[in-house]
């Protein structure tokens, strides 16, 4: 539930930053001390633990009450591989160090410990790179069952780490639901491209004369696959927590273009304004009320729909924003040595007009920039006395937060919750 950071009569309280530390596994520290045999026979009793799923191998720490050692543990039988393991969305992040694993002793045992706060949600995978040829290959964690996207084990896989309270699972496929995802392309004379385009269909959408309200979606990879939206939808409108309604998701033509799109490019706003919505419109029943119209994003995707509505809260009356980077300013170089924090969206908000929206926001306490311009953006729209919301989660700028905060938030924007 979105509970712990909730804006309430211009009341803000943020949550205290608790920081990862390199550390010690009380459990590696015992087995480092003992004879050969009796660590041979430990290891194997580890192992069992693992298979069972029970990796990263969590410990409470004796002294903070508030964190945990979590030790990342693979096996190696070759002894050729440098192992690492990358943490999704860290960027700069030194508290990580190398991230190697060592190997303990002579064993086929390979390990990280950290030191987290124990509500951390994060994704990671091992980077195995051959000592002798270079050769890198990426893989899940064979000891955790937890996955994004859920269920069997893809080449685009991510593990994760989750030591929230369970909620409700969103995510997973539970119901034999006849919706649909159309796919088309469009080609925009404004920005010179073609991408796809995804749009999921409710399963009453051939039943009913209506039109439907709809959220449209930036970084489609990422909300098809990731946050797994389609199965959010079906399950949420199937257990009546939300009215039926379509999902326009939107790729990016290639790597570069997003990076050259999505950080409020006005000729980007256009193609979406003029070009993408008349072609929703030519295709499906949406409806016209800003107030039944989303758009959302992550990262760059999140300022991107924050401005855009800024733009044109007539269209766009509700927003969703997973770790947007509101610290950007218009124009900024490709070397990320130079980046600079303006927060130019934040200070429009300050300085403008009141818009006619209603947002959402949230962020992970360990992404500093979008941390810290998160925050002034929530205290500009308090002043301003918006109707939003934020929640701040422990973890990184990665997806493992925002698949699970995408119920909760749209249900939030929906007048649903």
């Amino acid at each position: 539930m979105i509970t712990s950071c909730v804006n309430e009569k211009n009341r803000i309280e943020f949550k205290a930053v608790q920081h990862i530390y390199n550390s010690a596994s009380p459990a590696i520290l015992s087995l480092q001390r003992m004879n050969d045999e009796d660590k041979r026979g430990t290891i194997s009793k580890l192992m069992e633990v693992g298979e069972d799923g029970g990796f990263p191998l969590i410990e409470r720490d004796t002294l903070y009450s508030d964190y945990v050692h979590a030790t990342f543990i693979y096996i190696d039988t070759t002894h050729k591989h440098e192992i690492e393991c990358k943490v999704s969305g860290i960027l700069d992040e030194p508290r990580f160090g190398d991230q190697k694993l060592y190997q303990l002793d002579s064993s086929d045992l390979y390990y990280r410990t950290y030191m987290v706060p124990d509500d951390v949600c994060f994704a990671y995978v091992f980077a195995l790179t051959d000592k002798t040829t270079g050769d890198r290959e990426f893989v899940t964690d064979p000891f955790n069952k937890e996955l994004m996207p859920k269920g069997e084990r893809k080449s685009f896989s991510w593990s994760i780490l989750d030591l929230t309270t369970n909620g409700t699972d969103w995510n997973s496929k539970k119901y034999d639901i006849d919706s649909r995802l159309d796919t088309f392309q469009i080609s925009s004379d404004l920005l010179d491209n073609t991408r796809d385009i995804y749009v999921y269909l409710p399963a009453d959408y051939e039943n009913r004369d209506d039109k439907y309200p709809i959220i449209y979606l930036f970084d489609s990879f990422s909300y098809l696959n990731r946050v797994e939206v389609p199965n959010i939808l079906d399950n949420l409108i199937y257990e009546g927590k939300l009215d039926p309604m379509i999902a326009v998701f939107i790729d990016n033509p290639s790597g570069t273009s997003r990076k050259n799109e999505l950080p409020m490019n006005p000729v980007f706003k256009d193609f979406i304004i003029s070009e993408l919505i008349p072609l929703i419109k030519s295709k499906y029943r949406i409806t016209d009320n800003s107030h039944e119209t989303i758009i959302g994003g992550m990262s760059y995707g999140g300022l991107a729909a924050t401005y855009i509505a800024f733009e044109c809260d007539s269209i766009f009356g509700r927003v969703l924003s997973h770790s947007g980077s509101f610290w950007r300013d218009t124009v900024l170089t490709d070397n990320y040595n130079t980046w600079i924090r303006n927060d130019y969206l934040v200070k429009r908000f300050q300085k403008e007009g009141k818009k006619d929206l209603k947002i959402y926001l949230d962020w992970g306490l360990q992404e500093e920039w979008c941390k810290d311009s998160g925050r002034r953006l929530a205290q500009a729209l308090s002043a301003e006395e918006y109707d939003y919301r934020f929640f701040e989660f422990n973890g990184w700028h990665d997806l493992s937060n925002a698949r699970k905060t995408f119920p909760e938030a749209l249900m939030y924007l929906t007048g649903n919750q």
